[in-house]
Formats: structure tokens, C-alpha cells, sequence
């Protein structure tokens, strides 16, 4: 016999019970740099928040309501509501079209043929916008949720939601996450791991207002050890310690390789560069050094003594 569903799916009940889940719902999609169809977004609803059947039509009204509830605690917040995206284009609805307008001080996107008539506009909005979603970090969103909504929603929290967001259910046999092998983690690898996070700057100017993540699950199961996010561009990084003989290091060149691939896959923004850092603790081989430069990436060799 099928569970009777809480709440059916009115628009009182979609703006009281409906609201938070889709906020965290729609941060883990941002902290992953991806974003969630409508479909996935009503299936989220009616299988863990107790809605009944959501027309998906509906589903605009949601997030629109999302940021309209948002801005009034918070009027310069990104437009977390532009990563709920239809199916078959990537991109969000019409009804985003008055939040980019306002956002981006063009009056044009505020049309309801906005999307049509201007696309160009409307594709170089809908990724400014979701350029500026993706470099908010963990903590700013738990704090803007916070102020929203009025509850505490930690970074453990926000955590189980991005590994849940990916959890499927079918065993393909397929490692998912990092695997350390029966050891764990080793210490100099964790130690390196950590301090990339932390000194962006000091592994290029260029990275140093960058927003950093550690340990970021792709949705092909596998997981990157950090993660910079420029408004700009990306840059996925793969740390290989002072203990990583030649067989890691090619490993870590085909290992950047495959992160920045599907990092750009998951990206909406077209003109968005997805890149891809090598970081050692030694000088690269020639063999591997060459195999960076054939694939386009970057490398940078830490100092084995950081303080």
C-alpha cells in the first residue's frame, strides 16, 4: 500500500513546507557546480520533503518563490534559483528572466519572450549568474540559510545533502569517491591536500580570490582533491605527494584529464573555462612533464617545507 503523502501540492504548502528543502537542495547542486532539472527538483520533493505529485510546470513558481523569500532577507544573493534548469535546453525558465533583469539592470530579460527573442542575452545572463552561484562557499550559504529560514544548517549537514544528491541505487561495480585502500588517507598526501585548499594565492595570483572546496564528489562518482571557483572559470585540481612514484604521477595526468571533462560536462556556462592543475611536491619526470604539456595541464610543485 502506498505511503499517503503529507502535503499535497498546494501553493501554501509548496511556500511552507516546499521552500527550505529546495534551498538545500539547490546549494548542494552549487557547491558541486552543476545544476538540477525541474523534474529532479519535483521528484526530490515528493520522494523526501512528503509532497504529493508536483506538476513540473509548478516548479518555477517554486524557486521563483525560493528567491523572493531569499531577497528579502538577503537583496544582493546570487540567483540561486537560475540552477533549476528544463530538461532539454539546461537553462532556467522564463520566470528567471525578471530576477536577471533586476540582477544585471537589463530590462529586456524581464519579457516573458525573453528567452526567445534574445538568447544570446539570455545565455550570457543565465551564466553570469550561475557563475556568481557557484563561487559562494559552504559556510555563506549555511549562513544566508540560517537568516532565511531562521534554523542552523550546518556544513555536515550541507555535506550528507551533496552525497545524497548523488547516491544512486544499482551496483555497477564502480569505485565511487576516493579510494586510499585499506590504509586510509596517507599523511603527506592529506597534509598537501590541505594546504592547496588553504593558499589558492600562493599557487597563482590568479587564484587568490577564488573560492576553495576539498574533496568535491563529480556526479560520474568520482571525487576531486580541491577545487578552485573563479566567477570566471574553474580549476580542478589533483594533488600527488612527495611519496607518489612515476605510476601516480601518470595516474594524477589522467586522473586531471577525466575531472576536467566531466566538471565541464556538469558546468551550464558554455564560455566558461573548466581547468586543470597538477600539483606535486617534486619536479615531474620528463615523460609526465611532457604528458602535462600535451593535455593542456597545469603544474605547479609545492615546497616540501610550508611552515
Amino acid at each position: 500500500m502506498a505511503r499517503l503523502k503529507p502535503y499535497a501540492a498546494t501553493n501554501d504548502n509548496l511556500i511552507t513546507h516546499g521552500l527550505a528543502p529546495t534551498m538545500r537542495l539547490l546549494i548542494a547542486v552549487a557547491l558541486d557546480g552543476s545544476t538540477m532539472t525541474y523534474g529532479e527538483l519535483g521528484a526530490k520533493l515528493e520522494g523526501d520533503a512528503g509532497f504529493s505529485t508536483i506538476f513540473r510546470t509548478r516548479l518555477g513558481f517554486v524557486v521563483g518563490s525560493l528567491m523572493g523569500k531569499i531577497q528579502k532577507v538577503e537583496p544582493t544573493a546570487p540567483l540561486i534559483n537560475v540552477l533549476a534548469v528544463n530538461q532539454k535546453d539546461r537553462q532556467p525558465s522564463k520566470g528567471a528572466g525578471s530576477f536577471m533583469a533586476h540582477r544585471f539592470k537589463e530590462r529586456r530579460l524581464d519579457r516573458d519572450d525573453a528567452k526567445d527573442r534574445f538568447p544570446t542575452l539570455w545565455q550570457h545572463s543565465f551564466e553570469r549568474a550561475a557563475g556568481e552561484v557557484y563561487k559562494v562557499s559552504a559556510g555563506e550559504w549555511a549562513d544566508l540559510y540560517r537568516r532565511v529560514f531562521g534554523t542552523s544548517l550546518d556544513e555536515r549537514a550541507i555535506e550528507n545533502d551533496r552525497e545524497d544528491r548523488k547516491r544512486g541505487t544499482e551496483k555497477d561495480g564502480i569505485q565511487t569517491g576516493r579510494n586510499y585502500g585499506s590504509g586510509g588517507e596517507g599523511s603527506y598526501h592529506k597534509a598537501l591536500r590541505l594546504w592547496i585548499r588553504d593558499n589558492p594565492g600562493l599557487v597563482n595570483n590568479a587564484f587568490a580570490e577564488a573560492t576553495t572546496d576539498t574533496e568535491v564528489d563529480l556526479d560520474s562518482g568520482d571525487r576531486i582533491d580541491v577545487v578552485y571557483k573563479l566567477v570566471d572559470r574553474t580549476i580542478v585540481v589533483e594533488v600527488k605527494s612527495r611519496i607518489s612514484n612515476e605510476v601516480d604521477l601518470r595516474r594524477g595526468v589522467y586522473q586531471c584529464v577525466k575531472y576536467r571533462a566531466v566538471r565541464e560536462a556538469m558546468d551550464v556556462r558554455d564560455t566558461t573555462s573548466v581547468e586543470a592543475l597538477l600539483v606535486t611536491e617534486n619536479e615531474l619526470p620528463g615523460e609526465i612533464a611532457a604528458l602535462v604539456k600535451l593535455h593542456g595541464i597545469q603544474h605547479y610543485t609545492a615546497p616540501l617545507e610550508r611552515g
